[in-house]
């Protein structure tokens, strides 16, 4: 018997509670819902709500060879339920079965057949019309498809684990934070994903991010940078630049873009991954204490050096009602006055 969707909100509390990072709580979960539904293998992704792109995938062993050609699926060709649709439509669970006979899916016929799966299950972790990740199950040969009453479920923990993953991504960095990059790592990758080279400072965040996933294969590139150059290379953006948090301890950004050389005519990508900057982490920041667009405002002003009084006239307020605001902002962030709020906010991640 399935449980209700009250039991799942409390058992995912609870696990978001004891577990220190997105990829232990998505672990427990899993485990949890292996006992509710009958799947053979699954991959659950936190993504960068802003460009929907991974930031650290659990991929179960099965999958894992071929993670990659599934990734070319999702950004390289058009297809049934392509994560990108789902987080567009009203309808935030798609069962591949339901297009069996209707339309054919290259996905199915290519890469999960041969592997002997039959049924697929898609789900975005949304929260306040946002996706924090993606969840997919499937099903192997001679299991039977996944049932209406499985897809309830899964409609209802959308926004249960959305939450927590929305609670992860924005969870803030401890103050005796270790990790002291400040050199930018830059590695080169061939269009086969194939790491070609990369400094010293490249290859201690490869490693960081690995540690991310509990990658066993340290041979592979972390899963953030595969999907950013499958992004590039499905040729809809030129540049890409994806927000990484890494539980409490750091924010890194990572660009990447086509390296441009007349030597070789095979097409090379070259990533480059910083610490956030402060503006960078101010943006971040503003979404992590969850300030209202106006409030955000104020911050903004305060921070270009405003008094209260020219603040109030930027933004045609009165300065009582600017005051007002400063109280909600510090009781949101757990300041107290408007210079802990520059340092905690801006300053110190200069």
């Amino acid at each position: 018997m399935l449980q209700a969707i009250g039991y799942w909100k409390e058992k995912s509390n609870s696990i978001w509670r004891s577990s220190p990072d997105s990829y232990l709580y998505r672990k427990s979960m899993m485990k949890r819902l292996k006992q509710q539904i009958s799947f053979d293998a699954y991959c659950c992704t936190a993504v960068n709500p802003m460009t929907l792109t991974t930031v650290g995938a659990i991929t179960e062993s099965s999958i894992e060879p071929i993670h990659q050609k599934l990734l070319t699926a999702e950004y390289l060709k058009d297809d049934v339920h392509l994560y990108r649709d789902l987080v567009e439509s009203s309808v935030k669970v798609a069962r591949l079965s339901d297009t069996f006979g209707i339309q054919e899916s290259k996905r199915y016929t290519d890469i999960l057949q041969p592997q002997q799966f039959s049924d697929e299950m898609r789900v975005t972790l949304m929260y306040k019309k946002r996706c924090y990740g993606f969840l997919t199950l499937f099903k192997k040969e001679g299991k039977p498809n996944f049932t209406d009453k499985e897809m309830l479920l899964l409609e209802g923990l959308s926004s249960i684990m959305g939450k927590a993953l929305r609670d992860y991504f924005y969870m803030e960095l401890e103050n005796n934070s270790k990790f002291l990059y400040t050199d930018p790592g830059v590695m080169i990758i061939d269009q086969h994903l194939s790491l070609q080279s990369m400094n010293e400072a490249g290859k201690r965040y490869i490693t960081l991010l690995q540690e991310l996933e509990h990658a066993e294969q340290l041979t592979r590139l972390p899963k953030p940078i595969q999907a950013m150059c499958f992004r590039l290379l499905a040729r809809k953006e030129k540049t890409l630049r994806l927000f990484i948090p890494i539980a409490n301890k750091i924010h890194l950004v990572a660009s990447a873009s086509f390296l441009q050389t007349d030597v070789s005519e095979n097409e090379a990508i070259v990533i480059i991954i910083n610490r956030a900057s402060a503006r960078e982490m101010l943006e971040h920041l503003l979404e992590t204490y969850a300030l209202t667009d106006r409030e955000q405002q104020v911050v903004r002003t305060s921070l270009q050096g405003y008094t209260t009084k020219e603040i109030a006239k930027e933004l045609n307020i009165s300065s009582y009602t600017v005051q007002d605001y400063f109280k909600v902002i510090y009781d949101k962030v757990g300041v107290t006055t408007r210079n802990e709020l520059v340092w905690k906010l801006f300053a110190k991640y200069q």
